[in-house]
């Protein structure tokens, strides 16, 4: 077998020996997913390839120079054996693989004297290989009636109903301040730690209780935060948001206690600094600032 190939060619839909000038809708659908997602996996490695369509069954195949199309394998390959960081790769060969995993369809995959088609067919489910980088935090807001909390590892419960709930990760410190709403209807601010692959590995880990009308006010600026990149657009979302802020100790209070969790920027640490320099002596914030104070001082040392 040629090694200047990768070919894939779809022979039969059920008992239908399938044929390129004559075929079904089904058929049709099928080899222009395969065809395309080849194509895809192709172009993102070398652009230096082209394509072919032959009459008959319905044929394709990628073609190029030895080197390149060892290239294309060896990524192909990858990918099956669930070693793959490319998303364009692993997604592109997923749906190669679903429409081969289907019975209805009878495929052929060949690179040289490799039957990637077989391979593919045993496979478990292609995706991106998995790391810890790979899992991505966000701000939250979760609300509801808590209803316990405990256990070895501290955590709470919000109970939504039909055997429905979720779990939130707090520490030994947050216990004391969370049994005093034992039984209520709450909105708490978290940290959702979370993977787009994986729903069942979503955690939440606590941050604070909001007190009456904060969560209305944080709702939208949470959801501004989260989704800013730019840090300059970044500090003018927080002065934006204790300008307008109709309750300014609360809210600062809740930036200052979670300010490791909500910021990552030592300009954004300066930002509230000076936010909350008059009001360095307030009881309600003043241990709070100390202790981005100290992080703050710690942080400027090692630069």
């Amino acid at each position: 077998m040629s090694k200047e190939r990768i070919e894939i060619k779809l022979e039969y839909v059920g008992d239908d020996q399938v044929d390129l000038q004559n075929m079904s809708l089904q058929a049709l659908e099928s080899f222009l997913l395969v065809t395309t997602s080849l194509k895809n996996i192709a172009e993102n490695i070398t652009k230096d390839v082209t394509f072919t369509i032959k009459k008959g069954s319905a044929y394709s195949s990628v073609n190029g120079s030895t080197s390149a199309i060892e290239n294309i394998y060896k990524s192909i390959d990858q990918a099956i054996s669930g070693e793959s960081n490319d998303e364009v790769i692993t997604s592109n060969l997923r749906n190669i693989q679903r429409e081969i995993q289907n019975q209805v369809f009878k495929y052929q995959f060949k690179y040289a004297d490799f039957k990637l088609d077989e391979r593919i067919k045993k496979a478990k489910k292609i995706t991106k290989k998995r790391s810890n980088s790979q899992y991505e935090k966000e701000l939250a807001i979760v609300s509801g009636f808590f209803n316990s909390i405990g256990g070895n590892d501290p955590n709470y419960h919000f109970d939504f109903g039909f055997n429905n709930r979720l779990k939130v990760e707090c520490n030994i410190l947050d216990v004391d301040e969370l049994k005093d709403y034992l039984y209520k209807n709450i909105s708490c601010l978290v940290l959702k730690k979370f993977s787009e692959e994986d729903n069942e590995k979503t955690s939440y880990t606590h941050l604070t209780v909001f007190e009456d009308g904060q969560e209305a006010r944080f709702r939208p600026f949470i959801k501004k935060l989260n989704k800013e990149t730019d840090i300059f657009r970044r500090l003018d979302l927080i002065y934006e948001f204790i300008d307008a802020s109709t309750s300014r100790i609360k809210d600062l209070k809740v930036l200052l206690k979670s300010y490791d969790s909500i910021f990552n920027d030592i300009n954004e640490f300066k930002t509230l600094l000076i936010l909350t320099k008059s009001l360095k002596n307030n009881e309600e914030i003043k241990d709070y600032r100390s202790n981005l104070l100290t992080h703050f001082e710690h942080t400027l040392d090692k630069i």
